[in-house]
């Protein structure tokens, strides 16, 4: 299992890269490319605005629920992530970005199964100040997604920056819900794979192909999750049998 996990973890970032790679120098005449797909997230952007600023104001009503009503923490905060995986899951099919019809759903589902294992919580107490800070910014990213609005962007990001309509924002914030994870012996080893999994593609894919610099926040979420993953599987080699 050990050496399993990284096997996968670092087989995955090498197809992530080729992947990146191979589509930054492919023929910008094929139907999809990276000049079309930033013409379809913007246009989804563009489209939803309406629906955006519903899930921003979702996003905050969540998060001062979860804080001030402890007790429900856990169902407040999974429901959020399984509904903004539905939000773009289903956008993502309405605007032809098909790869979120299939990344979403799936991402819900690990989500689903995790909760029911009692792999997914988020308790008062158990986070490291590194875990707080940067859950809060992937959390912060997420819903202040500097990229695709119109000018003037800083203003407009709050208001309706695609969070739960395209991947990088709404996967930026799936992160944020991770590393607030309280769950410390059995983490979802399998969701967290999945989405750095899609966090480094979506996030290199926007860097190097779209020129959208504020990936570099969903890149940096993904790989301190990957990060705790490898202090995990480390701990786990220098556990006494």
């Amino acid at each position: 299992m050990k050496k399993s996990v990284k096997f996968i973890v670092g087989a995955v970032i090498f197809l992530l890269a080729l992947g990146v790679v191979a589509f930054n120098f492919q023929n910008q005449s094929l139907p999809l490319n990276a000049v079309t797909l930033h013409e379809k997230l913007v246009g989804a952007t563009d489209h939803f605005k309406t629906f955006s600023m519903i899930n921003h104001l979702l996003l905050i009503i969540v998060i001062l629920g979860g804080y001030f009503w402890t007790a429900r923490r856990n169902v407040l905060y999974l429901s959020f992530m399984i509904y903004l995986c539905a939000c773009a899951a289903i956008c993502g099919f309405i605007e032809g970005i098909y790869l979120n019809c299939l990344y979403f759903p799936a991402i819900a589902g690990l989500i689903v199964y995790a909760a029911l294992t009692g792999n997914l919580r988020f308790d008062s107490g158990g986070l490291s100040v590194p875990e707080k800070i940067a859950g809060g910014a992937a959390l912060a990213g997420g819903f202040w997604y500097l990229a695709l609005v119109q000018s003037p962007v800083y203003v407009n990001a709050l208001m309706y920056s695609p969070l739960g309509i395209v991947n990088c924002p709404t996967t930026l914030t799936l992160c944020g819900f991770l590393i607030l994870n309280t769950e410390k012996e059995h983490r979802p080893l399998h969701l967290e794979i999945f989405v750095i999994c899609g966090a480094l593609f979506f996030g290199s894919l926007g860097v190097l192909t779209m020129a959208v610099y504020f990936d570099i926040v969903l890149i940096s979420a993904a790989l301190f999750i990957a990060g705790r993953i490898w202090k995990q599987v480390r701990a786990w080699e220098t556990k006494p049998a």
